[in-house]
């Protein structure tokens, strides 16, 4: 039988403040919650490591929220069965032996109410779904992706334009203006449309000073160079020297609880590229930096972005196994009683940093550093670096990226 298409589209936008928040206590189900935050944050390194392994992407800058796209591969596997259910399941890193299904969602739900309730911070975090108006999805799939996920619900006619004009302005409202154009066009045989979406605003506790931001230099690499606007503080900070990978650490807080880590391979050693660092940082390197940074005066220099980034995950996602979802193999029975199918699965991003802000996103050891060098006297993030933003509370990782190239545009 000919399946008909199912349309998957992922945003994450990156924007970043931060506020108060409280732990909501929900034993025993909460006791799990790390353990959905070390698998999500395991997946952003997966799924990252593909992506910058792929022709479209290498040498490129790249970001991305790890956190939309495990919320939707999840919220997929709801409908899914067989061998389709278990191929998504293990992609996302999913352990039965740590928590059934039925927990992973109620754990999904759980930090999606914590995201919810925290009153000083401008995040916004969720889904919806559009059901052509002849497609009849199962009501128990509606209900699961309403209770766990707090999903919009929408009947629509993809065959007008309309329909496209409609999801495009949810998505504007959504994400704050971010994005107008979501959409351009969608296949008149589509018969369900999953968008997830993440908007995260946020203001530096230690504001960067206008007037000490400058024309530089950033090198791309040895032979190529582009001009930046670098802003510049020489405040006390929080830095690190990993040594294991020759990379100086920034990390700088929001005004609570969020905060974007910055990580550049130190040039001056030569030992670790940025192939090297991108190839070996963990979920466990982020635990790390972390536990380990501490205050201390320095000069940094950080250049003004403002990047967009889109992905067309559906290769990248048969490359981690999860291949049936894509073919006519499909099995999910679980959303309708008509075979369906996942056609595209694509993820766009913003970021943004300026003076304010940003608008997109224990291993003990003995540290032996050479005495005629200090790699943190100063850190000047001029050459390619890698960008993480993350939650302090609980170590989500929000978004991953990596800046080759401030001036690139999409």
């Amino acid at each position: 039988m000919e399946q008909n298409g199912v349309f998957l589209w992922i945003f994450g936008f990156a924007i970043v403040v931060c506020g108060n928040q409280e732990t909501l206590q929900q034993p025993p189900i909460s006791a799990k919650l790390p353990s959905l935050i070390n698998m999500n944050n395991d997946f952003a390194f997966h799924l990252y490591k593909r992506l910058i392994e792929s022709p479209d992407y290498q040498s490129k800058n790249i970001f991305f929220s790890p956190f939309s796209v495990s919320m939707a591969l999840s919220e997929l596997s709801l409908g899914a069965g067989g061998d389709t259910k278990q191929q998504l399941l293990s992609g996302i890193g999913y352990n039965s032996a740590i928590f059934s299904t039925e927990e992973m969602h109620q754990l999904f739900h759980s930090l999606l109410e914590e995201i919810g309730n925290r009153t000083e911070v401008d995040i916004d975090v969720g889904t919806a779904l559009y059901a052509s108006d002849r497609f009849k999805p199962h009501s128990k799939f509606l209900e699961d992706m309403k209770e766990f996920y707090h999903s919009d619900g929408f009947t629509v006619d993809f065959s007008v334009k309309e329909t496209v004009d409609q999801i495009n302005k949810y998505v504007e409202e959504k994400t704050h203006g971010k994005i107008s154009q979501a959409v351009d066009n969608l296949e008149k045989d589509t018969l369900m449309f999953l968008l997830t979406y993440i908007y995260f605003k946020g203001k530096w506790d230690k504001p960067f000073k206008p007037e000490t931001t400058s024309e530089s230099t950033f090198y791309i690499d040895d032979k190529t160079t582009v001009p930046v606007q670098m802003m510049h503080q020489y405040e006390h900070l929080k830095v690190y020297y990993d040594v294991e990978l020759f990379t100086k650490v920034l990390c700088l807080d929001y005004n609570d609880s969020f905060s974007m880590i910055l990580a550049v391979p130190d040039v001056y050693m030569k030992q670790k590229t940025m192939k090297d660092l991108e190839m070996t940082v963990s979920r466990q390197h982020i635990e790390k930096w972390r536990r380990s940074v501490s205050e201390r005066k320095v000069d940094i220099y950080v250049p003004k972005l403002s990047l967009k980034t889109s992905y067309s995950l559906k290769d990248i996602l048969k490359g981690m196994g999860m291949t049936d979802m894509f073919s006519d193999k499909a099995d999910f029975t679980g959303v309708s009683e008509e075979n369906i199918f996942v056609s595209k699965v694509l993820h766009k991003a913003t970021l943004d940093i300026d003076e304010q802000g940003t608008t997109a996103a224990a291993v003990t050891g003995v540290e032996i550093r050479p005495t005629s060098y200090d790699p943190l006297s100063d850190l000047k993030f001029d050459h390619p670096f890698m960008i993480f933003i993350t939650d302090q509370t609980n170590d989500n990782i929000l978004f991953v990226g990596k800046v080759v190239n401030p001036n690139e545009k999409l």
